[in-house]
């Protein structure tokens, strides 16, 4: 980026009632989505349309990891604000950026990191090898939560959940589509009503294609240190599909305050 030229994408969204939780706020998947939604919008305005990167040039973004930082709640029927872009990449990363806006106010922020894959021969293909110089584009915007970890090894954990990844938690992928862990993260959280999620920080590992079996572990809360220094407690989580591991997950909590 040409020092002092930066550019982002702006999209304009009304939450919908059925985006929201028992509180009125929207929820951890429908924020996902919006995020996310924002950058599939600008690829097609900007570039390719998804579909026809993948069905005609045959490459496929996959995701490997998002940061997400929550700042406040976005109530039922109000009007947000997301601006993506492009951060220069290194190697086969190719990482954006997203914050949202309400009224001005920045209610959210994530970095998350794609890779490029051929989808015929199943190669990762380099940043300098794939022209992204039509995208806006912006340095990484700063989080205050890491965006790498592991999980503490003495941690142990739960199997919480059994299920099949089904036609409705798919993409165009044939896998569950990234957003939908967000979901199940969030329906495996004891108490959750009373919790807003303060963080949500997410390696993705391996893809959980439809059919699979699917299951979720639960750590037990901790105290988020670094983690999160905005939450009052974190839990870890990992996923498989197929009994190969599939995502690895750390969520920063505090209580509800109505």
């Amino acid at each position: 980026i040409e020092k002092g030229i930066y550019m982002r994408f702006k999209t304009h969204y009304n939450i919908r009632s059925y985006e929201v939780d028992l509180h009125g706020a929207l929820k951890p998947m429908q924020l996902m989505q919006l995020l996310q939604e924002s950058g599939d919008r600008q690829m097609r305005e900007e570039a390719v349309a998804y579909d026809e990167l993948y069905n005609k040039e045959h490459k496929a973004f996959v995701v490997s990891r998002m940061s997400i930082e929550v700042f406040r709640p976005v109530e039922k029927y109000y009007d947000v604000d997301v601006e993506t872009w492009i951060i220069p990449g290194k190697g086969a990363n190719f990482p954006r950026g997203y914050e949202m806006y309400k009224g001005g106010q920045l209610v959210a922020k994530a970095i998350c990191n794609w890779a490029l894959v051929d989808t015929v021969t199943g190669k990762l293909i380099a940043s300098k090898d794939y022209d992204m110089g039509t995208y806006s584009m912006d340095e990484a915007p700063e989080l205050s939560i890491p965006r790498r970890f592991r999980i503490p090894k003495e941690l142990k954990f739960q199997e919480v959940e059994s299920s099949k990844v089904a036609m409705s938690m798919i993409d165009i992928n044939m896998h569950m589509n990234n957003t939908v862990y967000a979901s199940k993260l969030y329906d495996n959280i004891d108490d959750a009503e009373k919790y807003f999620i303060t963080s949500i920080n997410l390696r993705y590992v391996h893809e959980a294609p439809l059919g699979s079996e699917f299951k979720v572990y639960r750590s037990d809360a901790v105290d988020p240190g670094e983690m999160d220094y905005r939450a009052e407690k974190l839990i870890y989580f990992y996923t498989e599909a197929d009994g190969m591991l599939n995502l690895e997950a750390a969520v920063g909590l505090k209580k509800v305050t109505i």
